[in-house]
């Protein structure tokens, strides 16, 4: 092949390449805020200011896809019908294996957001006069009133003086000696003499400490119970209330992982919801997303706990071996550091 025709291949191939990168890319988004949301006709958050200032100084153009969930914008990413996808991409081990990502733009990772409990003597005397504390009374009267009645029984005849009278008096002081036996104050106003009155009053205050016991307990429990049904402190306690999770996410991933079962959702809000009527106890996501949306659409009684399960890098998805990881990274390397960049945090997500 002479030299002017091996030129002229060159020369169309270096024009055909030139026309694919002048081709505007085509950029995966998905709604998740405060990382990428939409603003009137406009996308905004960490992620697209981001991103807008690498084309600025890549001087690349493009265009905005949307997609419904983060799953469905990776496998786009992955098929190559999207050049690069953007949003609270986490990187995770999995989707390294089937795609590639850019530079680190924010550290975060998967939170706890549960239900927020009053607190105060409101509270408190709501649980302490329940019915379950109610019926714990009603129990410990019916237990002292038949021992009453039995220590009546036995020592009306032999012990008149403190026993006798009207049967509503005899049973009145049978019921005060099974009380004051009970709760060991032992005032020694009443003492039984009979020997089967003495066997119940032995009987009597060794059951007696085994019923206060009881009776303690349920008052506790009464007091408390609705708290601690409700009130997660970390991942230990996942294991046994109602936990909801976004399908296809690594928060789901993290549950199916650790075996816990959760509930799937189709997105964050109608998971948020679910916990925030009681439907569920927990919800794992990303913290950060999660602070971000109670803060602005007034989450009174939700709360995300400190601290994290697991730690997630955010960053940039591509197709694996894609040409635009080195220059997308070498202008993320400029901005990240800046204080400009700082500022931008700061403003989404707060000091």
């Amino acid at each position: 092949m002479s030299f002017s025709v091996r030129a002229l291949f060159a020369g169309v191939f270096l024009l055909l390449m030139s026309s694919a990168m002048a081709a505007p890319l085509t950029v995966g988004v998905k709604a998740s805020p405060p990382f990428s949301f939409q603003s009137g006709d406009r996308w905004d958050g960490i992620s697209v200011e981001l991103w807008e200032n690498v084309a600025e100084r890549s001087g690349v153009e493009y265009r905005y896809r949307v997609y419904p969930s983060v799953s469905d914008m990776l496998v786009a990413v992955e098929q190559g019908q999207i050049d690069l996808a953007l949003g609270a991409v986490s990187v995770t081990a999995d989707r390294e294996r089937r795609m590639d990502f850019s530079q680190p733009m924010y550290r975060g990772g998967l939170g706890i957001m549960t239900r927020s409990e009053p607190g105060g003597w409101l509270v408190t005397l709501q649980n302490l006069f329940s019915w379950k504390f109610f019926s714990a009374v009603l129990a410990l009267v019916i237990v002292l009133l038949i021992v009453g009645v039995l220590i009546w029984l036995f020592e009306r005849k032999r012990n008149p003086e403190q026993f006798g009278g009207s049967m509503s008096e005899g049973i009145g002081s049978g019921f005060w000696w099974s009380a004051v036996t009970m709760t060991t104050v032992g005032y020694g106003d009443k003492a039984p003499v009979s020997k089967a009155g003495r066997l119940l009053g032995l009987v009597w205050m060794f059951v007696s400490i085994i019923t206060i016991s009881g009776f303690t307990a349920a008052i506790a429990s009464s007091v408390t119970v609705n708290q601690l049904q409700t009130r997660i402190k970390g991942a230990a306690d996942l294991p046994r209330v109602n936990v909801a999770s976004v399908e296809n996410t690594s928060g789901a991933q993290w549950l199916a992982a650790q075996g816990i079962q959760y509930k799937p959702y189709k997105n964050l809000e109608q998971a948020m919801r679910a916990v925030a009527l009681g439907e569920e106890d927990a919800l794992i996501a990303d913290a950060p997303v999660m602070r971000y949306l109670i803060r602005e659409r007034g989450g009174k009684n939700l709360l995300v706990l400190p601290g994290l399960i697991r730690e997630e890098s955010y960053a940039f998805a591509m197709a694996n071996g894609s040409e635009l990881q080195e220059p997308v990274n070498q202008a993320m390397l400029t901005i990240l550091p800046t204080e400009e960049w700082r500022m931008i945090l700061n403003r989404y997500l707060g000091q």
